[in-house]
């Protein structure tokens, strides 16, 4: 009779719970199997191994299969997604989908597939190659078997010894411009030490500029990871990060589901970018947090670089929990028009004051105007009219954002009220932010138009980092507490988590709420969570 072991195994589905199964062979966490669930078949991943069922054993299924061809999830890994589904919320196998979707299972199990066709096509030449053969004939066979063993060792790379790694010490901010040398810096370090560094940028047209530097200082050993790639790539890339050292990584947020075997370096470049919360679907996670927590998980440094930092992590550094490193590089002069000052003394020409005007005309080159509405027709107009002969480039807030600003000579923001939306308490803090992004890109003019001259956002950083905290601490709102935003069907609630009060706590509570709305109605409960950084 064979020996049973019992192990929990994670499935890509929404489950409250982790399924248990009978294997009738002793498999690590991380390993891959087939199990049935229901009325299919799922690949899922050892996520436990139990000393005993924990329930009636006539009720547990029996592994269909042990998928040892594909590369075994690490203990890091597992770490991070039960860390992911513990903290926002989620259940273990939203995590699990997110990190392995479908698409990237099917490419690793076709790796695989090749792999084991190369090998049976090996062994035939290496029979072959047992019996007499001519000269000629033998030549080409022990070729063909060379070229085989070429390609499986491209398949089965095995990993060196892993370097010593010194330790991590505390995330570091880096908050001001020119951050970019400091982070060449690091992964120079880190890469002639044999480790891996992640680069997390928000979203692919935020982060070509940073990508051209570093391909150009890190030749052939930078990998880019976003929507873009294909799953070929995407796993080409995972098996450089699982088996070697000495890799650059950059890429948006699902790049920290890399296998990452030898992470020495996280760089998380614009921290305070909301791009980095995701939002749908599940898990709901803010990639900035995240990455701070997988630095940990890794033993790797963290490195958050910002412009103008989140409040979360500027009040981290505030704490101590954070090294706060200010650069020294200063941006240009910001030049502040009051609209409503000037109509009243005739300097406004439509939307385009006299003083933007003067700037422009103590400039060379082409100019971008930043506009807060969606419509630019009156503003054509005007330009035309105002500035002849130059070359104006009109943008949107959210075009300007993403855009290099370094090659124009003026960069204007014609209405900078837009940046102040009501009813959102993070306005404030995001507008700043907003303005130091388009700053710090800014060489030599940038000028500001607003009717809120007045606003605090536009005295000096540090004034406003304290103020905006000050007001956060007497509303309860984060850094100081944790804010979770309930959907059930439509009905929407915010709870308030004092620190201290256990998250477990009160995901117990919104999951008894759940069941029942999903009992009553038979729909389904989204539960979004929104936190202060991971220290």
């Amino acid at each position: 009779m064979h020996e049973a072991y019992f192990i929990q195994v994670l499935v890509p589905l929404r489950l409250e719970w982790i399924p248990v199964y009978r294997s009738r062979t002793h498999l690590e966490p991380g390993a891959w199997v087939t199990v049935p669930l229901g009325h299919a078949k799922y690949k899922g991943v050892v996520s436990k191994c139990l000393d005993g069922p924990g329930m009636d054993e006539s009720r547990i299924h029996d592994v269909l299969a042990v998928n040892d061809e594909l590369p075994p999830i690490s203990r890091e890994e597992l770490s991070f997604w039960d860390f992911l589904s513990s903290y926002y919320l989620c259940t273990p196998g939203e995590v699990f989908k997110a990190a392995r979707p479908a698409g990237k299972i099917r490419s690793e199990q076709t790796a695989a597939d090749i792999k084991q066709r190369l090998e049976q096509r090996l062994a035939l030449r290496e029979e072959s190659l047992t019996r007499k053969h001519r000269d000629n004939v033998r030549e080409r066979l022990e070729a063909e078997r060379d070229t085989l063993k070429s390609q499986i060792a491209a398949l089965t790379r095995i990993p060196e010894d892993s370097p010593s790694k010194p330790a991590a010490g505390k995330p570091v901010l880096i908050a001001g411009g020119s951050r970019t040398e400091e982070y060449i810096k690091l992964c120079r370090e880190t890469i002639d030490a044999g480790f891996n560094a992640l680069v997390l940028i928000p979203e692919i047209a935020a982060g070509e500029q940073l990508q051209g530097v570093f391909e150009q200082e890190f030749e052939a050993r930078v990998h880019c990871v976003n929507s873009h790639i294909t799953e070929v790539r995407r796993r080409r890339i995972a098996e450089d990060v699982r088996n070697f050292g000495s890799q650059i990584v950059i890429g948006t947020r699902s790049s920290l589901f890399l296998p990452f075997s030898r992470l020495g370096l996280i760089i998380v470049e614009n921290e305070q970018d909301m791009l980095y919360k995701q939002t749908e679907p599940s898990p709901r996670y803010n990639a900035r947090d995240a990455a701070v927590m997988l630095g940990r998980i890794h033993n790797a440094r963290v490195v958050l670089g910002s412009p103008y930092p989140s409040l979360e992590s500027y009040y981290n550094a505030v704490q101590g929990k954070y090294i706060l490193k200010p650069t020294n590089a200063a941006p240009a002069p910001l030049t502040l028009v009051d609209v409503v000052a000037e109509r009243r003394k005739g300097g406004m020409l439509g939307r385009i004051s006299r003083k933007l005007l003067e700037a422009a005309s103590r400039t060379q080159g082409p100019i971008a105007l930043i506009r807060g509405w969606e419509k630019p027709d009156e503003l054509l107009e005007e330009v035309s009219e105002l500035l002849p002969g130059r070359e104006v480039d009109i943008l949107t807030l959210s075009q300007a954002r993403l855009s290099d600003l370094r090659h124009y000579s003026m960069v204007a923001v014609l209405q900078a009220d837009a940046l102040f939306p009501e009813g959102d308490f993070r306005a404030d803090e995001r507008a700043v932010q907003t303005l130091a992004m388009l700053n710090e890109q800014c060489a030599t003019v940038f000028l500001v138009q607003t009717a809120k001259a007045d606003h605090p956002v536009f005295s000096s950083p540090q004034t406003i980092m304290d103020r905006l905290l000050e007001e956060r601490r007497s509303f309860k709102l984060p850094p100081y507490t944790r804010l979770i935003d309930t959907d059930f069907g439509g009905h929407k609630e915010r709870m308030t988590l004092a620190p201290g009060v256990s998250l477990q706590k009160r995901k117990q509570e919104l999951r008894e709420r759940a069941l029942a709305f999903e009992k009553k109605t038979g729909g389904r409960v989204r539960v979004i969570i929104d936190v202060d950084p991971i220290v």
